[in-house]
């Protein structure tokens, strides 16, 4: 079993931090600031709370002046790396907002280590048109680190960081570095570019479908970015999003046989179930199939989630058995309630057939 994300944040990377800063900067209390960081309240920290609990111990063990201080961090940055190495950054959100220039050549340094995704979130808010220019300019760097900032760091909905609301009004300024990176050699930036698309598309789609149209045809890892990019509208059987990937405007599909294994099911245990589909056309059509199931909330209401099972070609007449599983076992991304729940069958975003059961707790 793989271990809590916490442990990025353990023992020995307060000693290493200690030692890089003790190293560029003498009079640093590395004693001390261990003692600090490793309180007793250190084992029940969680991930946000140890890095947070770390950067305040930066801002009190470094000097007060915050140029000194991000002066200090800088010099030492290259001896951290991966996720740890973002507490670098998250010291930069703390305590630099108040220097634009300089905080923005700290992120420019400290993200070739580690993200600065949510760091720069701040800046923007504060400093938007400086902010997105520097950004602007990063999305055609050399560093591919930096070209993801430019991308990740103005998403609208980025999970775990405060959301940019001006960008989930109008995400204006986001398109021309969108444009800079849709067909970025990259893999880790086109992944970033996508998610963006993906979240202009939940709420502005008319932006997300008219880049689409736009950059669909470009290049292979163009095309990846779009399907990627417009996976919800897609799921959601947005007429246009389906037309730009060669999906018929009209389902000549049917499903029939849908069979779910059990009436009630266990909170912990796995519903199986199967069904087939019957292309109806004379030709052969592009199918997208998937399935929606409508999970009971705490609050006593039903929430939606759609699932992807196949995308393609099936030939005139052509006839397509499906065995699928469905688990009930708690996530740190959704928790299960009892109550009524259904599952629905999905061909280009249309449902087609329904069965209903029960989630139990015993």
């Amino acid at each position: 079993m793989a271990e809590p994300l916490k442990y990025f944040f353990n023992p020995e990377f307060v000693s290493g931090l200690a030692s890089g800063i003790k190293e560029v900067h003498a009079p640093f209390d590395a004693i001390g600031f261990q003692q600090a960081v490793l309180d007793d309240q250190w084992e029940q920290r969680e991930l946000k709370e140890r890095m947070r609990h770390i950067t305040v111990c930066l801002g009190a063990f470094l000097p007060h002046e915050y140029p000194e201080a991000v002066g200090i961090l800088m010099k030492m940055a290259h001896e951290l790396s991966d996720f740890p190495a973002m507490v670098l950054s998250d010291f930069v959100e703390i305590y630099g907002l108040d220097h634009l220039d300089l905080s923005l050549d700290a992120l420019e340094l400290f993200t070739q280590s580690a993200s600065a995704e949510f760091a720069i979130r701040p800046f923007i808010v504060k400093y938007e048109k400086e902010t997105m220019g520097r950004m602007l300019d990063w999305s055609k760097h050399e560093n591919h680190h930096l070209r993801r900032l430019a991308s990740e760091g103005c998403r609208p909905r980025l999970p775990w960081a405060m959301a940019l609301g001006i960008y989930k009004k109008n995400p204006a300024l986001i398109l021309p570095i969108l444009e800079n990176l849709k067909d970025d050699p990259s893999e880790y930036v086109r992944k970033s570019v996508a998610n963006n698309l993906n979240d202009i598309s939940k709420d502005n789609p008319e932006t997300a479908l008219k880049l689409g149209q736009a950059w669909y045809g470009k290049s292979e890892r163009t095309n990846w970015i779009v399907k990627h990019g417009l996976r919800t509208l897609l799921k959601n059987g947005n007429d246009t999003a389906l037309k730009i990937f060669g999906f018929k405007e009209k389902v000549n599909a049917a499903v029939s046989g849908l069979s779910l294994s059990d009436e009630q099911v266990q909170m912990g245990n796995t519903l199986h179930f199967s069904f087939d589909i019957s292309n109806l056309d004379r030709s052969s059509s592009l199918l997208k199939v998937g399935f929606v199931v409508g999970y009971m909330k705490a609050n006593g209401k039903v929430s939606e989630k759609i699932f992807h099972i196949t995308e393609k070609e099936f030939g005139a007449g052509q006839r397509v058995n499906f065995h699928k599983k469905l688990s009930f076992k708690d996530l740190t991304t959704r928790k299960h309630y009892p109550g009524g729940h259904y599952l629905s069958i999905i061909i280009n975003g249309v449902p087609m057939a329904r069965g209903e059961f029960e989630l139990t707790t015993a």
